[in-house]
């Protein structure tokens, strides 16, 4: 069946606005596809970034201790204000606390993010390592002040956009062109076909990611009029049809009551009740010096086929009455499910590292498709059409768009191998930052002068990145001792053997890229005859050929 397809004007309304949305977005979508890859595994990178947490022996959370050592470390922090506590786990071995604190002499509340020791309880407020926090910052452009999150919010309201102008300009000869790849022809119709193919291989990927990235960055400026208009302006009535803990009323003028050992108490009664089918993530609690303090618990079910498996269950402390139970399999709304199942999709938790490595190699992909369609943009301006001025604009802005996106992976690479050369304290995660952001703009500003064409900004990419991937797993080794033959942690091992595999692929593809001498320079005798047979003319050659192979060169004609 032939689909009909758009007439010329409709067509050109559609191309112009895919082409000209996707040269605005593709270095910022490059940025956020590239950093949002290394942010899947960003808790598998704790183990890698924390040398000391590598030795750390786990065991069961004294849920009565952490609140008192937090109260002990931290006398101006809010127990009666939303306080989000994360147990540890094998491959993030720390207890995480998130709440408000009110330093002196401040009007207000702040908010405050913390760390627990898991063995020793001791609190600390300061980073010791960053390589998964920078990332996943850089992947919404958290490090720009004030708008960092809008632009990313636009840019991927806009990517919906791209994509399906995307679509209904390929869609007539999508399958035509994929199954009709190769690396023969001109670059425009190569970056052409390239950019068609992995374009549809990712498609759902990358509109997946582009809804998603929406409704988290923008859904509060998308939520403020209804906020607003339907619900009284108390943005946690909106909340609550997500989370259950957020429709649990509290009085303010409650009596004081410490709930500090009922707090240990219901945490040790989910346990009991629940411990078998579900693995206890985090609490929440809210008044826990009020007489209506309450614990919410998220869980999450050990039964992998499950897709929707995060569950909460909520107590009163003063007396345990359960507040809500809204596990899977129980009373769970069906609103819940769609906010758990946008958190699932974006994030990848669903499926264990299968996905997670699947969806890394969609997002290289992904990276392949942005830059893929601004060397489209730049051929397809290569003409007579253009003066010379314009046609020197167009490989300037070119070389610009790729210096930024291609220098990324060394730099990228740089930031764990600086992460451990970098010592410890206060100003840890400073240091690391600007040696990754400062190296990332040099690195750039000289591929963007580089003499020659997007090759010579390629080989660079290629040439330090390889260096500094190999160089991963040596700093590894060389500080802590672990090297990756002999560790016994998958997730340090797993990095280091990426980094090294990164590291020969770079350079094999180096190797490849190296200009083909000429016929006569690969001439492996000088003889003078030698080099007259290989200069006989091209029939001369075809009559000896066919005579040498006889039928068999006939045969395949």
């Amino acid at each position: 069946m032939k689909l009909k397809g758009f007439g010329n004007r409709t067509y050109n309304i559609f191309f112009h606005l895919h082409t000209v949305s996707g040269i605005v977005l593709a270095v910022a979508l490059f940025v956020i596809f590239f950093a949002g890859a290394f942010t899947l595994f960003k808790s598998e990178f704790y183990l890698w970034e924390n040398p000391a947490a590598r030795t750390v022996k786990l065991q069961e959370t004294d849920l009565a201790e952490v609140v008192t050592r937090l109260q002990q470390s931290l006398t101006d922090f809010d127990l009666d204000d939303d306080t989000y506590i994360t147990f540890a786990r094998p491959e993030n071995p720390v207890i995480g606390i998130y709440g408000h604190i009110k330093p002196e002499g401040a009007e207000e509340e702040v908010h405050y993010a913390g760390k627990m020791n898991p063995v020793t309880y001791a609190v600390s407020d300061k980073a010791e390592s960053t390589v998964g926090e920078t990332l996943y910052k850089l992947h919404y452009f958290a490090q720009v002040p004030f708008a960092g999150m809008w632009i990313a919010g636009f840019v991927s309201l806009f990517f919906i956009f791209a994509t399906v102008t995307g679509v209904l300009v390929h869609w007539k000869n999508m399958l035509t062109k994929f199954w009709a790849f190769s690396f023969q022809g001109t670059w425009k119709q190569i970056w052409t076909n390239g950019h068609t193919v992995f374009g549809l291989l990712g498609l759902p990927y990358q509109f997946m990611y582009a809804v998603t990235g929406a409704f988290y960055l923008l859904l509060l400026l998308v939520l403020l009029p209804a906020v607003m208009v339907f619900y009284e302006g108390k943005p946690e009535k909106v909340y609550a049809l997500a989370y259950p803990m957020y429709g649990v009323e509290y009085n303010e003028q409650a009596p004081v009551f410490d709930h500090t050992a009922n707090l240990a108490s219901a945490y040790r009664k989910v346990s009991q009740q629940y411990g078998a089918a579900f693995d206890i993530l985090a609490v929440q609690t809210h008044h826990v010096h009020k007489e209506d303090g309450v614990a919410n618990f998220r869980l999450v079910s050990k039964d992998k086929s499950i897709f929707a498996s995060n569950g909460y269950i909520g107590y009163r402390l003063k007396d345990g009455t359960e507040l809500y139970n809204a596990l899977p399999g129980k009373n769970k709304k069906w609103t819940y499910a769609i906010v758990e199942a946008v958190m699932h999709l974006h994030f990848a938790s669903f499926g264990g590292l299968v996905v997670k490595g699947l969806y890394f190699v969609m997002a290289l992909f992904s990276c392949f498709v942005f830059v893929s369609g601004i060397l489209i943009w730049k051929e397809a301006r290569d003409n007579n059409r253009y003066t010379a001025s314009q046609k020197d604009f167009h490989r300037k802005v070119t070389k610009v768009f790729l210096a930024i996106c291609f220098t990324l992976f060394p730099a990228t690479a740089l930031l764990f191998s600086t992460e451990l050369l970098m010592p410890g304290g206060e100003n840890h995660v400073f240091r690391v930052n600007t040696v990754f952001f400062v190296s990332w703009l040099l690195m750039a500003l000289l591929a963007m002068v580089l003499p020659g064409s997007e090759k010579a900004i390629t080989r660079f990419s290629l040439l330090t990145g390889g260096f500094f991937s190999l160089l991963v797993p040596l700093v590894n080794g060389l500080s802590t001792g672990h090297w990756f033959w002999k560790t016994p942690l998958t997730q340090v091992w797993a990095t280091d053997v990426f980094w090294l595999v990164s590291g020969v692929l770079s350079f094999s593809v180096l190797q490849f890229m190296r200009p083909v001498p000429p016929r006569e320079a690969r001439v492996f005798s000088m003889d003078r005859t030698a080099m007259q047979i290989t200069k006989k003319p091209r029939k001369r050659a075809k009559a000896i050929s066919g005579s040498a192979f006889g039928d068999s060169a006939g045969g395949s004609r």
